[in-house]
């Protein structure tokens, strides 16, 4: 099940709020500008699932559905809790980051947490299959993979820019993502 938990930015051990319910979750983000919600999926696939399997899928139905969001930059994380990679995958977010343009996570299957630092703020989504959060440009976010992962989600950018760390250590200081 998705939810959100929401945090002073100064208070990570304790959640001013947990929801449940995705038209709760939609609602308290929208009301700071980020739009969250479900997206009917072509197929259900299992994170670790062939990148062939992947691209029969989802390949035809992506290119629309990146076209109508106005993306032109994919990146798939599609880990299990046995991939060789999986920590350097991991790190590679960890970190408070921004990127110049609207950015959005799709989530496939699997679960993996999107954390998003705002207006003093952090909201954490624990996402799951057929969640997006679309991110405005200049969104200061991290996501995490968990130590185990299991996670199929794409990060979907309207450039080709990647996302630059922002320096802030705030993301060291919020729960990471448990199984």
């Amino acid at each position: 099940m998705s939810s959100l938990a929401v945090h002073l930015h100064t208070s990570p051990e304790l959640p001013n709020k947990v929801l449940n319910h995705a038209a709760d979750i939609a609602s308290t983000l929208a009301a700071v500008g980020l739009d969250y919600r479900q997206v009917e999926l072509p197929a259900a696939l299992r994170p670790g699932c062939e990148q062939a399997e992947f691209d029969q899928a989802y390949g035809l139905w992506l290119q629309a559905f990146m076209g109508n969001e106005g993306h032109v930059q994919q990146e798939l994380f599609n880990l299990q809790r046995n991939h060789p990679q999986k920590l350097e995958l991991r790190a590679r977010y960890l970190d408070e980051q921004v990127q110049a343009s609207t950015c959005a996570w799709l989530f496939i299957g699997g679960f993996a947490q999107l954390s998003v630092h705002l207006d003093g703020y952090v909201y954490r989504l624990k996402g799951e299959r057929g969640d997006l959060l679309t991110l405005p440009a200049g969104t200061r976010h991290w996501f995490d993979l968990g130590e185990e992962p299991h996670a199929l989600v794409l990060r979907l950018s309207q450039s080709e820019e990647t996302p630059e760390r922002t320096g802030d250590d705030i993301a060291s200081r919020f729960p990471r993502l448990e199984a």
